[in-house]
Formats: structure tokens, sequence, C-alpha cells
């Protein structure tokens, strides 16, 4: 099975409907990724959307497949895991196997984040 990336990732601000009123500092960043799966087979396992910040612990997203190629890593990212500058690694896992990653760096245009391709 192979895991290819088919787009840029779609980055927005994203708040819990109680904590509308919060801090600017408050909230996160929602990411969604567009995948391509190939070659995929009844016995491969279930995929795996991961996500590891600059120096932390691995947090799950989610593997969202609509069609027999198309999919989506979708994250919610909580925002003190993003400052500027900050780097976040995207995975895709099948059966504990990496068979997608990409690093991506944050940079904040006012209130709004961005993620840019790492060097």
């Amino acid at each position: 099975m192979r895991i290819s990336q088919v787009g840029e990732p779609s980055v927005s601000l994203s708040f819990d409907l109680v904590c509308a009123e919060a801090p600017e500092g408050a909230g996160f960043v929602a990411v969604n990724l567009p995948v391509k799966v190939e070659d995929r087979v009844d016995e491969d396992g279930r995929m795996i959307a991961q996500i590891c910040s600059s120096g932390g612990e691995p947090l799950a997203g989610k593997a969202i497949e609509k069609r027999s190629s198309a999919a989506w890593l979708v994250f919610r990212i909580p925002r003190d895991l993003c400052p500027e500058g900050g780097s976040l690694t995207f995975c895709a896992l099948v059966d504990e196997v990496v068979l997608w990653q990409r690093v991506y760096r944050v940079v904040w245009r006012g209130r709004f984040p961005r993620l840019e391709p790492a060097a």
C-alpha cells in the first residue's frame, strides 16, 4: 500500500463552542491534509493519522477514507503546540508502519496560522 499527499494542507482556527469568547491564546489549529491511497488490499489494517510537535508526544488525528483512493488526514492541534517557527510532523500509519510522513513549519500571519514545508 502507498500513501501520497495530493494537495496543500488546509489550515484554520478552531474553537470549542463553549470557548467562543476565549482569549486569543486559546483554541486549536485545524489541519486537513488530502492524501491518495494506492494498492490497498483487504488484509491492510486501518489507516491511522498521527502528528508530533517539536519535542512533543505523538497526538492522534483522524484518517477518513471516502473512496477507493481518496482520503484525508484531519487534525485538531492545541494552539500552544503551534508556536511561530515550530515544526509539526504529520504521519499516516497502517499496521504500525509509517507509509507517509511530512514535516511542516508553523507560520502565523497575524491571527491566522499557515503551514510551510520544512526545508
